[in-house]
């Protein structure tokens, strides 16, 4: 439902029917992150509301995570780190996040072997009912999510892979390289967009459904051209820019 101003005969609540009214003004730029919310006289003489109805509203805006408090200063728009991403740079994504200015951090939700279907043994030159490997990380910047890393590795390529192998990125890829020695020689991007599930939206922490997001599908292979690793990786679309530079011959 949209609000351009609050309706006292309504049985929505006025703090929430204020609190969708601001979050419109956010959703739409006019109210961009950073930026500060009007102060709460101004929302009382705007909305001809009381000053609890306006401290209600912006607590809830809270916690939804899309306002913050600055002591001594107000409330804000919360700022959520967006990465620049650059498709054809030679760091990884890891290192293009510090370089960045950002903190970078990976939870693992979930570490399985089992049978997957038949695209993904096919990418990965297996047999159908090969085991594969399949690990779900999300990846954090600034302790904000960023984006839903969901890796595929063969089980017979990489016995002994443990969890907390997939705990940091450079411990994986050193352990592809040296104990598999899995000199890794070229990577297959494919992205398309997408609409997030319900899953992808809770782990995101996105604010609104239906949510747009990117899906970037990563095959990288060996120098001798066997495919090692298929990943997902799966955005927000406010949460990453994806960058390509290419320079003429």
């Amino acid at each position: 439902m949209t609000y351009t101003t609050v309706d006292k005969t309504s049985p929505i609540p006025l703090y929430l029917q204020l609190a969708e009214i601001l979050q419109q003004h956010i959703d739409s730029g006019e109210l961009a992150q950073g930026d500060p919310l009007p102060s709460e006289r101004v929302l009382r003489e705007t909305y001809d509301v009381s000053r609890s109805t306006v401290r209600e509203a912006v607590l809830h805006l809270k916690q939804k995570g899309t306002v913050e408090t600055r002591r001594g200063s107000g409330n804000f728009v919360k700022v959520i780190p967006t990465v620049d991403r650059d498709l054809l740079g030679i760091h990884d994504f890891d290192v293009q996040i510090e370089q960045g200015g950002h903190s970078n951090q990976v939870q693992i939700l979930h570490f399985t072997e089992e049978h997957h279907s038949s695209r993904v043994s096919q990418l990965l030159q297996v047999e159908p009912d090969a085991p594969l490997i399949k690990v779900t990380r999300l990846r954090l910047a600034d302790g904000e999510p960023l984006f839903i890393e969901k890796i595929y590795l063969a089980s017979a390529r990489f016995p002994h892979m443990k969890r907390e192998d997939f705990s940091n990125t450079q411990v994986f890829t050193k352990k592809i390289i040296q104990d598999y020695g899995m000199d890794i020689d070229e990577v297959v991007i494919q992205l398309e967009p997408i609409l997030l599930n319900r899953k992808e939206i809770e782990n995101l922490g996105v604010k609104r459904h239906p949510a747009a997001g990117l899906l970037n599908e990563r095959t990288t292979y060996n120098k001798r051209g066997e495919p090692i690793v298929f990943s997902k990786w799966v955005f927000s679309s406010n949460r990453c820019r994806h960058m390509l530079k290419i320079k003429a011959k």
